[in-house]
């Protein structure tokens, strides 16, 4: 981890994780997550839409095939937003999928940084623990009826998130000292 923004997205991980940690004992925390979600495509989406109108309003401008195509994606957004905004049930069972997916895809992720990114640094293995625990927790939420019992999902996403958090500011400082040691010759 080299810029500010890995220390960024590490502590917003955190973050996540510790409230769906807090949260994973609400009945309509999935809900809440699904509205958030659509808030965040209806609100980008509207601003594309009104400032895609506003350039449209002047045909011999050069952006005019733009403006096109982002009405027609903003419109999407906002037909997207609006409906999770709506029906925020239908969206929950797909939420379990989503964080199963994520799950696999960010252990992936870390074993690659472990891996690859930490060259020429050689991390001993139990830094690979927690990127292969957390792939295990999605393939397990991605096969099973898991996605029913909603509290179980957003606890264990929770769970792998600090964990993995925890595992990135660790790798840091591991390899910090070399790191600078390497940097100063």
């Amino acid at each position: 981890m080299k810029t500010v923004n890995n220390w960024l997205t590490t502590v917003i991980v955190f973050v996540v994780g510790v409230l769906l940690i807090v949260w994973h004992g609400r009945i309509d925390v999935l809900e809440w997550i699904v509205m958030a979600v659509g808030l965040m495509l209806v609100i980008p989406g509207a601003y594309s839409f009104i400032s895609a109108i506003a350039r449209r309003s002047k045909p011999d401008d050069r952006r005019y095939s733009a403006a096109t195509s982002t009405i027609v994606a903003s419109v999407g957004a906002l037909a997207l937003g609006i409906w999770m905004l709506v029906t925020p049930t239908f969206f929950v069972g797909l939420l379990a999928y989503i964080f199963g997916a994520i799950l696999v895809l960010y252990g992936i992720f870390h074993i690659v940084v472990i891996r690859f990114w930490s060259a020429p640094y050689v991390l001993p293995w139990w830094f690979y623990v927690i990127p292969v625990v957390m792939i295990v927790a999605g393939v397990v939420i991605l096969c099973s009826s898991v996605r029913t019992m909603n509290a179980v999902v957003v606890l264990v996403t929770g769970i792998s998130l600090v964990a993995s958090a925890v595992n990135s500011v660790l790798e840091t400082v591991s390899t910090h000292p070399a790191r600078t040691r390497q940097e100063s010759e």
